[in-house]
């Protein structure tokens, strides 16, 4: 598969993830005392997107390196990721439509508060499986650009005590 075309992939659809992301993040952001489960997944989202950036960072020889199967894996949990905050948004606007400027109703915050507790404690694990594995594969294609530099710099580093011993 050409190396180009498998990042144009992934970029496309990591910036439209991170857009999601992003305004989930800010919609619960919006919540004045929310419920701690509601700050937790804000915290999962944030690291879901630095996941997403550093995943967007990695070069077309890195993904051309990790092959396609690890690439394809990677589309899969991007789209998943993205697909977990469309629904989840759906739902956080229908739980707090009786709320105004932020500030929760009585009847939303029971609904976050109380009986949505399962729900967003289920979309944190889906989105904390989501940043390991993005993380993953960010660091595994990071760690396979690192052996040719790293022998490189012992061949170097050989050559200099060589010449160190020979005179």
């Amino acid at each position: 598969m050409d190396p180009l075309s498998i990042t144009a992939g992934v970029v496309g659809i990591v910036a439209p993830t991170l857009h999601c992301v992003r305004l989930l993040v800010e919609d619960l952001q919006n919540i004045a005392d929310a419920p701690n489960t509601v700050k937790a997944l804000t915290n999962n989202l944030q690291s879901v997107e630095l996941a997403l950036n550093s995943l967007g960072a990695v070069t077309d020889s890195q993904w051309e390196s990790l092959g396609d199967a690890i690439t394809t894996q990677s589309k899969a949990t991007i789209a998943s990721c993205k697909s977990s905050c469309e629904r989840f948004k759906t739902s956080l606007d229908r739980w707090t439509r009786h709320s105004t400027d932020g500030t929760l109703s009585w009847r939303d915050r029971a609904t976050l508060g109380i009986f949505r507790q399962d729900h967003i404690k289920s979309i944190s694990k889906q989105l904390q499986q989501c940043n390991i594995t993005l993380t993953s594969v960010t660091s595994i294609a990071t760690l396979t650009q690192l052996p040719a530099a790293g022998s490189s710099g012992r061949r170097d580093q050989d050559d200099n005590i060589d010449e160190g011993d020979g005179g």
